[in-house]
C-alpha cells in the first residue's frame, strides 16, 4: 500500500525510533512558532508585547491539544484498517475525517474570533499585556483551518505509519515563519500582529505542502474535494476513539490555563517568567509526546495483526528510550536555566523568577518516562475514555486545588505551582500501570474490534 509502513515485524525499538526522531523534529518545528514570536516580540517590542504573545499560548495549545486530541482518533483507526490491508476502508474513513477537521476549523476559528476577549479575561492577562494578547490571538484563530488541516496530515500520516514526510513540510514553515517575523517587526516594524501574521502565513504553507504531497505521490487519499464524505459509520468510529483523547488533551491544557491564571495574578514579571517556563518545557517534553504517539501507532498495527505481546513489549522499549532522554534535559534544564530563560529577555527580575521556578519543576521529567509510553498503549489500544477520567480526576480534583493552595496560602508562590507539576505524572504513571497490569485495557479493544 502507497506511503504505509509495516510496523508489526522487525525491531520494536527501530521502529520506535525511526517513527519518534521525525515526530519529535516536527513537534520541535511546530512548537517554535509561538517560541520565535515571544523571541522576536521580546527583542524588538518589549515585556508587554511579549507577554501578550505568551500568555495566548497556552490558549492555542488549548485548540492545537483538542484537534491533536482527535486525531489520535484518526491514526488509530487508519493504523488498525492498514494492518488488516482493507483499501476501501481506508479510504472511507480517512475521508469522513477529513469532512470532520475541516468543519471543526470553522466553527473554531468563529468563536474564537468572538470570544477572545473573554478567554484573556479568564486567565487573568495583565493590563499592560491584554491588547496585545487580544490582537495576536484573534489572527491565529482567523488561520485555524490551516493550523486543524496540518494536524490532520499529520494524523493521517501516523495512521499509515509514516511520520517522516510531514517533518519536511513543518521544517519549511518555520523557516518562513523566522524570515517573516523579522521581516514584520525588525524591518517593517509591525507590532504583535506582524508575529501573528507570520505564523498564520507559515502554517497555511505547511498545510498546501502536505496537500499536493498527497496528490502527487497518487495517495489512496488525495484531499480531492470530490471524496470528502461523511459517513455516520466511520464518524461514530473516529468520534469513540478520538473525543476522549481530545477531552483529556483539552482538560490538561485547560487546567495549564487555570496555572497560567495563578501565575499571572502574581503581576507582569511572574506572568512573562511563568510563560517563558511554560514554553521550554513545552519543548523539554516534546520527545516524550512523539514517543507516546509512536507507541500508539505500533500498539493500533500490532493488536490490529492480533499481536498483544508485541504490542505490550512496546510500552518497555519506549520506556527505556524515554529515560535516557529525561536524564539529559533535567541536566540540561537545572544547570543552565538562567541561559535558556536569557534567551526570551535580558530583564533580570523575570529571570530570576523563571530560574527559580525550574529548579523545582525539572524533577518532573523522570516520570514522564513512565507515563507518556503507558498512555501511548492506552490510546492505540483504544482505551481513551480510561486516559479521559485519570486526567480530570488528576487536574480538577488534585493538581488546581493543591497549586492553589501552595501559591496562594504559602509562600512559595510559583514554586508551589512547580511542586504539582512533579506530583502530577507521578500520579498518572501509578494508575496507568495498574490498569495495564490488571489487563483492563483489553475489554475495550475487543469491543471495538467487535
Amino acid at each position: 500500500m502507497a506511503l504505509s509502513n509495516d510496523l508489526t515485524e522487525g525491531s520494536i525499538n527501530k521502529h520506535l525510533l525511526a517513527f519518534a526522531f521525525p515526530l519529535i523534529i516536527s513537534n520541535v518545528m511546530q512548537a517554535l512558532y509561538n517560541a520565535v514570536d515571544m523571541y522576536f516580540t521580546g527583542k524588538f517590542l518589549g515585556t508587554a508585547q511579549m507577554t501578550g504573545v505568551s500568555v495566548s499560548g497556552p490558549v492555542v495549545n488549548v485548540m492545537l491539544m483538542a484537534v491533536s486530541g482527535f486525531g489520535v482518533g484518526v491514526s488509530v483507526l487508519i493504523a488498525r484498517y492498514v494492518a488488516q490491508d482493507n483499501k476501501e476502508v481506508l479510504k472511507r474513513a480517512a475521508n469522513t475525517a477529513i469532512t470532520m477537521f475541516l468543519s471543526a476549523a470553522i466553527v473554531v476559528s468563529i468563536l474564537g474570533l468572538f470570544l477572545t476577549p473573554t478567554i484573556l479575561r479568564l486567565i487573568s492577562t495583565p493590563e499592560e499585556a491584554f491588547i496585545y494578547a487580544q490582537r495576536y490571538l484573534r489572527i491565529i484563530f482567523g488561520g485555524m483551518i490551516f493550523t486543524i488541516g496540518y494536524n490532520l496530515i499529520c494524523a493521517l500520516q501516523r495512521g499509515f505509519g509514516d511520520s517522516k514526510s510531514s517533518m519536511y513540510f513543518v521544517l519549511a514553515a518555520t523557516i518562513t515563519n523566522i524570515i517573516l517575523d523579522y521581516i514584520f517587526m525588525g524591518i517593517l516594524k509591525m507590532d504583535v500582529t506582524g508575529a501573528a501574521y507570520a505564523t498564520v502565513i507559515s502554517q497555511g504553507l505547511s498545510f498546501i505542502l502536505g496537500i499536493v504531497y498527497f496528490r502527487r505521490r497518487k495517495h489512496i487519499v488525495t484531499f480531492s474535494p470530490k471524496d470528502f464524505c461523511f459517513d455516520k459509520h466511520y464518524a461514530v468510529l473516529l468520534a469513540s476513539n478520538g473525543f476522549p483523547s481530545a477531552a483529556q488533551q483539552v482538560s490538561v491544557h485547560f487546567s495549564n490555563l487555570c496555572m497560567t491564571g495563578m501565575a499571572n495574578s502574581f503581576g507582569l514579571a511572574s506572568a512573562a517568567a511563568y510563560g517563558i517556563a511554560v514554553k521550554l518545557d513545552s519543548f523539554a517534553i516534546l520527545p516524550c509526546s512523539a514517543i507516546n504517539d509512536a507507541v500508539a501507532s505500533v500498539a493500533s498495527q500490532n493488536l490490529g495483526a492480533n499481536k498483544e505481546d508485541r504490542a505490550l513489549k512496546s510500552i518497555v522499549s519506549a520506556r527505556k528510550i524515554a529515560f535516557a532522554y529525561v536524564i539529559c534535559v533535567f541536566l540540561l534544564i537545572f544547570f543552565f536555566a538562567q541561559n535558556l530563560t536569557s534567551i526570551f529577555t535580558k530583564d533580570p527580575e523575570v529571570i530570576a523568577i523563571s530560574v527559580s521556578y525550574f529548579k523545582v519543576a525539572c524533577f518532573m521529567y523522570f516520570s514522564y518516562a513512565f507515563t507518556y509510553p503507558e498512555q501511548g498503549f492506552l490510546k492505540g489500544s483504544g482505551n481513551s475514555g480510561f486516559v479521559l477520567v485519570n486526567s480530570l480526576f488528576l487536574q480538577y480534583l488534585l493538581k488546581i486545588p493543591a497549586a492553589y493552595f501552595l501559591s496562594h496560602r504559602t509562600p512559595l508562590g510559583l514554586r508551589g505551582i512547580a511542586i504539582t507539576w512533579i506530583a502530577g505524572p507521578i500520579f498518572s504513571a501509578i494508575t496507568y500501570s495498574i490498569y495495564i497490569h490488571m489487563g483492563k485495557w483489553r475489554k475495550h479493544w475487543k469491543k471495538q474490534e467487535a
